[in-house]
């Protein structure tokens, strides 16, 4: 019998559908099953990137992996199982794998085979019996569960600058959800000293759909972060550098023209980074929105909300260069207001979704900096943060005063330092006069901010090893914390991660740091240990790590202290 007009489909178009049927679990029309039975099994290829998980709920997940050597649209065979041998297999499906789309493959478990809170493992198989590596999950605890929820986050991990021994920490950690903040590839060589490489390409950079792909499957070949992947769920925002380094919207950075740089337009060379950023992750675009990655996960205690402050953005404030900042003089409350980090649509969202949560920890997984980091008090350095849109923060933050939202806990990378503190409406201290905004008023929210994985830092441009970043951080941070009051909390000589847990009575956060970052076998560590107790927006140190001392003090002067600050804030 034929199939009917509106399923007759070619095999390439069928695949691409499938794959990106959010509903994909059991194809129960006859006529579907015997399309994908049509489609050759995958065989005489390799799972070289592991296997991921993501966009789960409470009964169901998305699935993801990715083959070498794939030249045609070819099937998987997935199966899901209640215990890692795979003894009790509770539910078997179908992927479909297309070169296309890089090899990848994924599929949309649900259908009622997933329970709430519940432990799971997978893995994918090929017609000639290869198994892909095995990846486990938790579903999502449901909205009334008092048990608590671990989740950790990282961010900025260039993979010529250093080993993933943070992430082969993070994977033996036993967390609900992974976070990545952003900045998960790099399309550039930013840093010095590469101990590891990447593809080459003709201008040094990524800007072809194919480059950006090579660089995903450089990344994810990376014993560690392939173990982390499979760990568990894992939730991605970008930043810049999935597509350019300090874009903004549809504006390119300031290194887009670098010398010898291909004639390629910033709007095709966003398409491609932004096709490839999804084909790398495991989710599902959406058929509406397809480049939409904002959106709110609830997990138990914790209502997750991905921001997305890259793609809807303004251009910076002073800052059309893409240079540093430091004293800008054009901080009025008009030219303020017309900046925008969010995009109307999506701080209404935000603003719309805190009001009416009712989940005890409303987590925001945020790329940069929601407090203020100034060079003196009321000086910003870096406009490419929420301080080049104070206005839209005053906003955010006005509204969660009014709403009486409680207990908002920004998690955030980008600075390749870690910081803790509190976010008012000025991203500053009480004492601190911003011109045009007054005085910041009472906290509304607390803030995280991550080290990197391994992209380098401030201390960095003075130090090589553990002790003599840690000599370096001593001149460094009381500079940092000097100027910004509201700051808890700084170490500028550690790489690393966080790891929260929200519980009924508070939220605690630990930073976990990497000694020697260059070393795939360094040691990590607890670095320090933070308490948000329900119902306030302060940071409590509860406990710090064991650090390396300094092996020589380092003769940095102020003045070498404020222009390395400088400019690393422009250029990381």
């Amino acid at each position: 019998m034929p199939f009917p007009s509106h399923l007759a489909l070619d095999r390439r178009t069928f695949v691409k559908s499938a794959v990106g049927a959010a509903g994909l679990w059991v194809l129960s029309d006859p006529l579907l099953q015997r399309a994908i039975a049509a489609v050759p099994g995958a065989a005489d290829v390799t799972f070289g990137q592991g296997v991921a998980c993501g966009q789960v709920d409470q009964t169901a997940a998305t699935l993801w992996t990715q083959l070498g050597g794939l030249t045609t649209p070819s099937r998987l065979t997935v199966e899901v199982a209640t215990d890692p041998g795979f003894g009790n297999v509770i539910a078997r499906s179908e992927a479909l794998a297309d070169p296309a789309a890089a090899g990848t493959a994924r599929v949309r478990l649900g259908g009622g085979a997933l329970r709430p809170g519940e432990r799971y493992w997978y893995r994918f198989e090929t017609a000639d019996g290869e198994s892909s590596p095995v990846g486990t999950l938790k579903t999502a605890l449901p909205p009334d569960s008092t048990e608590p929820v671990r989740v950790a986050f990282f961010a900025c991990q260039d993979f010529l600058s250093g080993n993933y021994a943070a992430h082969r920490d993070l994977a033996q950690q036993d967390v609900d959800l992974v976070v990545c903040l952003g900045d998960y590839i790099y399309e550039d060589a930013f840093f010095e000293n590469a101990i590891r490489q990447v593809p080459e390409t003709p201008d040094g950079t990524v800007r072809t759909y194919d480059e950006y792909t090579n660089q995903y499957r450089t990344y994810h070949a990376d014993e560690h972060l392939q173990a982390v992947r499979a760990s568990a769920p894992l939730i991605s925002i970008w930043d810049d550098h999935e597509v350019e380094d300090n874009y903004a919207a549809d504006l390119p950075g300031g290194n887009s023209k670098k010398r010898g740089a291909r004639p390629i337009p910033f709007a095709e060379r966003r398409i491609n980074g932004y096709r490839a950023f999804f084909d790398a992750m495991p989710v599902i675009r959406d058929a509406i929105t397809p480049d939409k990655t904002h959106g709110a996960t609830r997990y138990g205690q914790v209502d997750l909300l991905a921001l997305d402050t890259r793609q809807f953005r303004t251009n910076q404030v002073c800052n059309p260069g893409d240079t540093f900042i430091g004293l800008c003089g054009d901080l009025s409350t008009t030219r303020r207001k017309s900046s925008t980090l969010l995009g109307n649509a999506q701080r209404d969202w935000l603003v719309d979704r805190l009001r009416t949560s009712t989940a005890p920890w409303k987590l925001i997984a945020n790329q940069v900096m929601a407090m203020s980091l100034d060079l003196a008090p009321g000086y910003p350095l870096n406009t490419d943060a929420w301080d080049g849109y104070a206005y839209e923060r005053a906003l955010l933050c006005d509204a969660i005063a009014k709403y009486g939202v409680k207990d908002v806990a920004f998690f955030t990378g980008d600075i390749h330092t870690f910081f803790a503190g509190s976010v008012t409406r000025t991203g500053r201290h009480k004492s601190v006069w911003v011109d045009g905004f007054g005085k910041s008023g009472a906290p509304v929210a607390t803030e995280l901010v991550v080290g990197s994985i391994t992209s380098q830092g401030i201390a960095d441009r003075f130090a090589t090893t553990e002790s003599t970043r840690n000599a370096a951080g001593k001149v460094l941070d009381p500079l940092i914390r000097g100027a910004n009051p509201h700051l808890r909390y700084s170490n500028s000589a550690y790489k690393g991660y966080g790891l929260a847990e929200a519980r009924t009575d508070g939220l605690r956060v630990d930073f976990r740091a990497v000694r020697e970052p260059r070393r795939a076998d360094s040691g990590v560590f607890s670095l320090a240990s933070f308490e948000i107790p329900r119902g306030q927006a302060t940071v409590n140190q509860i406990a710090a790590g064991q650090t390396a001392r300094p092996s020589r003090t380092l003769r940095i002067s102020q003045a070498e202290a404020t222009q390395a600050i400088q400019e690393f804030t422009a250029s990381h």
